[in-house]
């Protein structure tokens, strides 16, 4: 046995037994640490606007995550969001997607039902004919029938941990004619259309956690929606997630045509950056660093414009193999990737997150998977590992905040 076990970790006294006490020896938290290679004053900035929502219990602070696959799969976003409520002030959950649509996984922690035929083509395979526009969800899906909805619940569990007093829906018509409302207590609900975000929003009655969108939609036209943004307005730590199966830098850069649009919504005091395993699915011989660091500026730049004072974590690349014609073959290119977020933190004053240090380096994927923190694919996370992932994270960034 490794490590002795963080005292948030408590994820693993259950996970492993309540006699656990250290971690399975293969996970190194002493790597799990932020790393600043050049200034670090953005962060230490971060730190002041929660300190003071902490102190005075006004205000927000907005948490942006964007990843693949680690980030929609939910469970390690979740648990950040979750460990930064149970140390601040919980805020709102950011967007929403029914992700069944797209024949897709979806975050277990809330429910999404709808009707009426919609079609979904996902970012990261649909042809430019006739693919929706896509913004900060990486997602979207149209229809045309009369009867469309799409209901969320934001507590399925039976709790009031969530719930919001407005709505808004993401997404357009093909027409003026084709919009979005809600139908409460027999009165239709009307919307505001805010002009600078092109969304839908609906002040609700009373605090709910649950909603019902219909969509008008006249013959000959169509709505397409993006998501929902279900909004509380009320104080603390909102947090954003943005995450799509297989989704590189190019996806979200050069398909999702809206994101600085929507990243308006969020105007981010700290952006997680946790996009690079799906860059890096190559030989090496074909992985630019260059070109992966210039991607890595354009998305930066992007957040800057709608959020100067914006600070940035990167995430490395888990060690992992990648998948081939044949199979699945090991992936020499997550040390290059570590390498350049690190030169890429130096240029911008940003924190490195080291998960690849974390795992304990090159080879170390398979004594993860033997663990049961990876799955059989040696590429993705089991719920078990996301969420340590979670913890080891929230811990690195409040040990952070407290020895600054």
């Amino acid at each position: 046995m490794g490590g002795k076990l963080f005292g948030g970790l408590l994820f693993f006294l259950w996970a492993f037994g309540a006699a656990a006490q250290e971690l399975p020896d293969c996970v190194h938290p002493e790597a799990s640490v932020l790393l600043f290679p050049g200034s670090r004053a953005a962060q230490d900035g971060f730190y002041a606007k929660l300190d003071m929502l902490v102190e005075t219990g006004m205000g927000n602070v907005n948490v942006w995550h964007i990843g693949g696959s680690h980030v929609q799969a939910a469970v390690f976003p979740n648990r950040i969001m979750n460990g930064l409520d149970s140390l601040t002030v919980r805020g709102d959950r950011g967007f929403l997607f029914p992700h069944r649509l797209a024949g897709t996984n979806s975050d277990q922690s809330y429910r999404m039902t709808t009707t009426g035929e919609w079609v979904a083509p996902i970012l990261t395979k649909s042809s430019e004919e006739r693919r929706p526009r896509y913004g900060i969800t990486g997602y979207g899906a149209r229809t045309s029938s009369p009867d469309a909805s799409v209901g969320c619940r934001l507590n399925p569990d039976g709790s009031d941990r969530w719930t919001f007093e407005s709505v808004r829906v993401l997404g357009y018509g093909s027409s003026p004619r084709a919009y979005p409302y809600i139908i409460c207590l027999a009165d239709t609900l009307r919307f505001d259309f805010e002009a600078e975000t092109q969304s839908y929003l609906f002040d609700l009655p009373a605090p709910t956690d649950s909603v019902v969108i219909r969509f008008h939609i006249p013959a000959g036209e169509e709505f397409t929606l993006n998501g929902l943004q279900p909004v509380s307005w009320r104080a603390g730590v909102n947090y954003f997630a943005s995450g799509v199966n297989g989704a590189a830098l190019p996806s979200w850069l050069d398909r999702c045509e809206d994101l600085e649009r929507d990243l308006r919504l969020v105007r981010p005091d700290l952006a997680i950056l946790a996009v690079g395993i799906n860059d890096s699915a190559v030989s090496a011989k074909d992985f630019k660093p260059e070109k992966f660091k210039e991607n890595y500026r354009r998305l930066i730049a992007m957040v800057r414009r709608v959020s100067p004072d914006c600070a940035f974590i990167f995430v490395t690349n888990n060690d992992s193999y990648r998948y081939v014609r044949r199979g699945m073959t090991y992936n020499t290119n997550t040390e290059t990737v570590r390498r350049a977020m690190m030169e890429l933190a130096e240029e911008y004053g940003a924190g490195v997150w080291d998960l690849y240090a974390v795992m304990g380096g090159a080879h170390s994927v398979e004594k993860w998977r033997d663990a049961g923190l990876v799955k059989y694919d040696r590429l993705h996370f089991t719920d078990v590992g996301y969420s340590l992932l979670g913890d080891l994270f929230v811990e690195a960034l409040m040990a952070d905040k407290q020895n600054r």
